[in-house]
């Protein structure tokens, strides 16, 4: 009789907020390694044995191993223990299903079971007495003093050896014997040498993926697993050569940190002026990749097509709302796309510029900014569909719209503040801003005629083209 067989499945809970729960880039991209490395759980604690069973998917902080019964109990029992000393603030989830004698195992089963044990509290490893002084940044146990209080996360975060955090940025971008000088380590060194301070977070997630994978044997998911990371490091890399700027003397280091590259999943920080480039470069070489790499696989014969949103901030605004927001935009893109094809819904950008400290949702956030006091326009003109498709808003919609733009900038009538002061007006006083607009007409004919603004209805893109030209 042969000896019984298991799947066993972890997942790492909280990546998002333990990776940016401060808004140092070093603490960042460490915590980043850190998740990486616990994913690759084979190397980084050999004395678990899972070399002596077979990987199904190591992704995105997603661990699936067949393991044979005393493999699987060892590892149940040693992981938590292991991945809480390794990366304290980090909890996982476990669970298990036996294998029939077939070898087949009910993976909807497992993932039903690791989604019951996210919902159950973990007490945390480090627990102070209220007389223990704690980091004042994180909240979290005071273990050493450098320069601060750091608690044993934050200390974790920061010993990551430089080195390894290069090793994201390699994988990202394609980039090979990288020099840790030509690499941001700090968030000014992603901004230097431009005129303003805005950053870029942008989280990339792969359209209805889950419903496609159901019906894939086991052998097709693991094939399936290592050739969508591939595509999704092609996709970034692609990106990366089309918009970031080569590196150069004046260029100090690169203006771009990947943060999460895994599986469907792409969050970065770059520099503003490149997001929507890159945003809409990577969109595009994901779907071209996914197609080539996946296209041999029933029911991934089209590919796969993605989503994404873009929150511009200040290097000053905290960044794991920066990086809730990019998830609320990413949300908000795939359920406009999904309105049109639910199958394959088509790829499409959602995109906000935060303008004040306020850390409210989104939804509120666009009602202070988007919608004037009389009602009369709606600036949420998005999410933008990547291609053309029944006269939606989209990116050439955008582009074109930002060439005018670009063009009438630097006219002596500057009609391009005059319609950024009209923006303004129409929150303070609409009548006023209906004779702004009239002086606009006359004097600045050409930028409003190319612009359409006669025909620009309830519904208005200026807003937006306004936001972008700012970056620039």
């Amino acid at each position: 009789m042969s000896e019984k067989k298991y799947l066993y499945g972890a997942s790492i809970q909280g990546i998002q907020g333990f990776i940016f729960k401060t808004n140092k880039l070093k603490e960042i991209v460490g915590a980043s390694t850190l998740v990486e490395e616990i994913t690759n759980a084979e190397s980084t604690f050999p004395e678990l044995n899972l070399q002596s069973g077979e990987k199904v998917m190591t992704a995105a902080g997603n661990i699936r191993y067949k393991l044979d019964e005393e493999t699987c109990k060892k590892v149940v029992y040693l992981l938590p223990k292991l991945v809480a000393n390794y990366a304290p603030g980090i909890t996982i989830s476990q669970a298990v299903v036996p294998i029939s004698e077939e070898g087949s195992a009910d993976r909807n089963e497992l993932e039903k079971r690791l989604r019951t044990q996210r919902n159950k509290p973990v007490m945390p490893i480090d627990i102070g007495y209220m007389g223990l002084e704690r980091a004042r940044r994180t909240g979290g146990v005071g273990v050493e003093y450098k320069e601060e209080v750091l608690d044993r996360a934050t200390q974790k975060k920061i010993k990551t050896r430089e080195e390894d955090t290069v090793n994201l940025f390699e994988k990202a971008t394609g980039t090979t014997n990288i020099k840790k000088s030509e690499v941001a380590f700090n968030i000014e060194d992603i901004t230097k040498g431009v005129n303003n301070s805005w950053l870029a977070i942008i989280h990339a997630d792969g359209n209805s993926i889950g419903n496609k994978i159901r019906d894939l044997s086991e052998d097709q998911l693991k094939d399936f697993s290592v050739k969508l990371e591939d595509a999704t490091k092609s996709a970034a890399k692609k990106a990366f050569d089309e918009v970031v700027p080569k590196f150069n003397s004046e260029l100090k280091r690169y203006p771009i940190r990947p943060v999460i590259l895994g599986g469907d999943d792409l969050t970065v920080i770059i520099r503003a002026d490149l997001a929507f480039d890159y945003t809409v470069a990577y969109l595009k070489a994901f779907e071209e990749a996914t197609k080539e790499k996946l296209g041999q696989l029933t029911s991934f014969q089209n590919g796969l097509t993605a989503c994404a949103g873009i929150s511009y901030i200040k290097d000053s605004y905290p960044f794991h709302y920066g990086v809730k927001l990019a998830e609320d935009l990413t949300k908000e893109a795939k359920k406009m796309s999904k309105e049109i094809n639910k199958d394959l819904p088509p790829s499409s950008l959602s995109f906000y510029k935060v303008q004040s400290s306020f850390t409210d949702g989104l939804e509120a956030m666009r009602q202070r900014t988007h919608q004037t006091i009389d009602k009369l326009y709606n600036f949420n003109y998005g999410p933008y569909l990547i291609l053309e498709n029944n006269g939606k808003a989209c990116v050439n919609e955008l582009r074109a719209g930002m060439e005018v733009i670009d063009k009438h900038s630097n006219d002596k009538s500057k009609g391009v503040s005059k319609l950024r002061q009209w923006l303004t007006m129409l929150h303070q006083d609409p009548s006023k801003a209906g004779f702004l607009m009239d002086r606009i007409k006359k004097v600045n004919s050409a930028l409003y005629n190319e612009l359409k603004l006669e025909d620009k209805g309830k519904k208005n893109i200026l807003y937006d083209l306004i936001q972008l030209h700012s970056l620039k």
